[in-house]
């Protein structure tokens, strides 16, 4: 059976008409925005493990609001981006290229001096101003963007700045003085702006711990995992989009596997999809597909120093008891003990020190003495879908 393409995109945000699911954090992160047109600048933080689903989210909801709100919204990617003037330089960029084609296009172009046009693989634009230009915007960001949503004015009701992997920003106290200083200017200033920040849920806490005042201007909005019904809807409407008939044993299976992590559905989707040959997931797609899927998120979830590590199979025994069960992603050493043999047992404590020492696992302290917890939910997944493959194959 010949595939033009999956319907999976792994690694990658989910298109805005795929997104499904979130109808919580959809309307928590709408009624911030509805705010703002009130003339008012809002700031949320969208917070979650890695590959939840926080960009897929912003996305949508960007996308939404363009659509039916007439806000003009730009997305900015600032991974590996820790200064204040760089965060300004491409969010004032973001919004000229995104509005190329757009009716309001050339009075922003006329506003923004210093664009270049770039055509390669496609126009694209580059705002480079003078040092003293920038540095300017950077001091008055709330009369830039007054200035810009002037620009817009007849077209737009409001701007909506999606700043995402904020990571390196939000360990900068410089960046979290500065944005407490942008709130306030522009609570007076009564801009219809939103900022939406995209990040670890402990850059959030990094960000109030360089500035308290942020702990009240932000609203924090965090990104749970799927509900079994969220995550059976997105399988079946994936499916669906390419004309492949989904077994419900084999659905179930997936959904399961998947523990309701949007990441590890999309990795075993794909894997899923291809592997079948008759445009029919049953069974034996579905197992097999998933462990392949294992195999692969291995590889590109798991640092290589900490793949080459667990390849013992007693470590990766150990780690498969660990993960277990996949409501429980904490453990207590007195715990696991009584589940191990006595060649395990004599490697454990070794083995809890190497962990420690790759970034796997951390002390729980609110577990108490012997408590630990995986710090990366994507590692416990992948150890947790270890654990169950090995237990199907048991079976077989």
């Amino acid at each position: 059976m010949q595939k033009d393409y999956s319907p999976f995109t792994p690694g990658q945000p989910i298109a805005p008409e795929f997104f499904v699911g979130r109808t919580e954090q959809v309307r928590a992160l709408l009624d911030r925005i509805y705010r703002t047109l009130s003339g008012r600048l809002e700031v949320v933080f969208i917070g979650g493990e890695r590959g939840i689903g926080k960009t897929s989210l912003a996305q949508f909801v960007r996308w939404y609001v363009e659509q039916e709100l007439k806000i003009v919204g730009a997305y900015v990617h600032l991974g590996g981006v820790r200064g204040i003037e760089e965060t300004v330089r491409r969010s004032i960029e973001r919004i000229v290229q995104e509005s190329m084609g757009k009716s309001w296009y050339q009075r922003l172009r006329d506003l923004v001096k210093y664009i270049r046009q770039v055509d390669l693989f496609g126009v694209t634009l580059e705002f480079q101003p003078p040092p003293d230009l920038l540095s300017t915007a950077v001091r008055h960001f709330p009369q830039t963007l007054q200035q810009l949503f002037n620009a817009l004015r007849g077209n737009a009701k409001g701007l909506l700045l999606v700043w995402d992997d904020i990571n390196g920003l939000a360990q900068n106290k410089e960046f979290a003085d500065w944005l407490k200083s942008v709130v306030d200017e522009a609570a007076m200033a009564k801009i219809p702006v939103s900022i939406v920040l995209v990040g670890l849920e402990e850059m959030r806490v990094a960000l109030i711990r360089n500035n308290e005042s942020l702990a009240r201007l932000i609203f924090p909005l965090s990104i749970p995992l799927w509900s079994e019904s969220e995550c059976s809807q997105f399988f079946r409407e994936a499916f669906k989009r390419v004309n492949v008939q989904v077994k419900d044993e084999a659905l179930d299976m997936m959904v399961d596997f998947s523990g309701g992590h949007p990441a590890l559905a999309h990795e075993i989707g794909d894997a899923v999809f291809r592997v079948d040959d008759d445009g029919v997931i049953d069974n034996g797609d579905a197992i097999k597909g998933i462990g392949l899927a294992a195999e692969i998120v291995g590889l590109k979830y798991l640092e290589p120093q900490v793949y080459r590590e667990i390849r013992s199979e007693r470590y990766r025994k150990i780690l498969r008891i660990l993960a277990s069960d996949p409501q429980n992603w904490s453990f207590k050493r007195a715990n696991i003990i009584q589940r191990l043999n006595q060649n395990e047992r004599q490697v454990f404590d070794n083995f809890l020190r190497r962990m420690q020492r790759l970034g796997i696992i951390e002390p729980d302290e609110e577990g108490g003495r012997g408590a630990y917890r995986f710090r990366n939910l994507l590692h416990f997944f992948y150890f947790g879908l270890e654990a169950r493959r090995a237990k199907e194959e048991r079976r077989k």
